[in-house]
């Protein structure tokens, strides 16, 4: 298995590195400058020829210089087209020095073509492809040696037969350059699309979570308001018709209410309002019950599932609670208020959704005239109402 992972990242090695073309011209190059060693190496005389000599040295210091500057930056370029000319005319000499047909250095010539066909387009590439042919020509007729013209004749053929592979091979590589760009605008613009339509998206949930909680929670206590309490209330009466299971309802009346907003001030009034609704949140949470404001100074809630004795219980343990509740005053000292609590169910007290209100409302007024602070619990006699506190 280890061995065929290793093969997998060769493979995977060889393939990005064929397709990265920089670094396969520039090894190109480095296999050009190494078999230069060989041609300046004159084995008649056992010396070296000073100039291929120079022509090598220059290939390896310009070599070196092309992979200092790899993948740096677009101003390597610019080291490439001077060493585009610089090439041509030092490959012009080492032809000629090597007599010009005699010669077997030409094939620097096709590094110097794939050079052209990669950094340009395939206009100038066939321009310095047709200026190539004219330096080749040229060399071999002026080099020194005999030149017979049907030998030249054979070479110039086979060199421009190649060398009309070269705007070709920049032809594709322009296309495929242009493809890579198309499609990383493409990619960039499906991105920055998704990215908008993901704000958008979130924009529009932050939106709608606002306008849903505008529409039913109310703004002072941040419990449900009146209008979903009765539309809860609608849905919990059928829920409890079909299932047999009863719904209950709880009012709390706030005792005193306008007597601490004319002592206190309004401010006060709503931040007793507040704190209460705050306890009554803590409490209920984690259950199925539903705190609202009904409205004003009376608060209510939603208990599915519950008969109204168990509501009843669970009403006065939360009048006990919002009797623990303290209200900070400006002087230091703290407020305590009480309410008054009516309890009703359906179907045991009530027979639909508003009758369900009506009772527990009802309830709630019994509570606070029979002297606040109490629980009351529905019963169609008034006189027989069960109250504790």
């Amino acid at each position: 298995m280890q061995t065929l992972g290793k093969e997998s990242c060769s493979v995977t090695f060889l393939f990005r590195f064929l397709t990265n073309y920089e670094a396969l011209l520039i090894t190109l190059r480095t296999f050009i400058t190494s078999t230069l060693l060989l041609f300046a190496w004159n084995p008649y005389t056992s010396s070296f020829d000073g100039i291929m000599l120079a022509a090598f040295g220059y290939y390896v210091l310009t070599t070196a210089a092309m992979l200092f500057c790899y993948n740096k930056g677009e101003g390597r370029w610019n080291l490439w087209r001077v060493l585009l000319y610089t090439d041509l005319a030092a490959v012009s000499v080492m032809v000629y020095v090597q007599g010009g047909v005699q010669s077997d250095i030409y094939y620097a010539y096709y590094g110097l073509l794939a050079m052209a066909s990669f950094m340009y387009k395939c206009n100038f590439t066939s321009i310095f492809a047709l200026l190539t042919n004219i330096a080749y020509l040229t060399v071999m007729i002026i080099a020194p040696g005999p030149a017979a013209p049907r030998e030249i004749a054979i070479r110039m053929v086979f060199f421009l037969f190649l060398s009309t592979l070269f705007p070709l091979l920049s032809l594709l590589e322009t296309r495929h350059q242009e493809s890579n760009t198309v499609s990383s605008r493409l990619n960039l613009e499906k991105e920055q699309l998704v990215q908008e339509m993901e704000s958008i998206s979130r924009q529009v949930a932050e939106y709608t979570f606002d306008l849903h909680n505008k529409a039913v929670l109310d703004q002072l206590t941040d419990l449900h308001n009146h209008s979903y309490l009765h539309s809860q209330l609608i849905i919990e009466v059928e829920k409890a018709k079909q299932t047999g299971h009863p719904v209950s309802l709880v009012m709390f009346d706030i005792d005193n209410f306008k007597r601490v907003n004319d002592t206190f001030g309004h401010l006060i009034g709503d931040e007793v309002l507040r704190m209460i609704s705050k306890r009554l949140k803590e409490v209920l949470k984690g259950t199925y019950h539903t705190p609202c404001r009904a409205g004003g100074e009376e608060l209510s809630v939603i208990m599915p599932d519950m008969p109204v004795d168990d509501a009843f219980v669970m009403a006065d343990f939360l009048r006990q609670e919002i009797n623990k509740v303290k209200i900070p005053l400006a002087n230091g000292e703290f407020l305590r208020v009480s309410t008054s609590v009516g309890v009703a169910s359906f179907p045991e007290t009530s027979h639909n959704h508003q009758h369900l209100i009506d009772c527990a409302d009802q309830a709630m007024y019994v509570a606070k005239t029979s002297g606040k602070n109490r629980t009351c619990r529905y019963n169609p006699a008034l006189e027989e109402s069960h109250t504790a506190g």
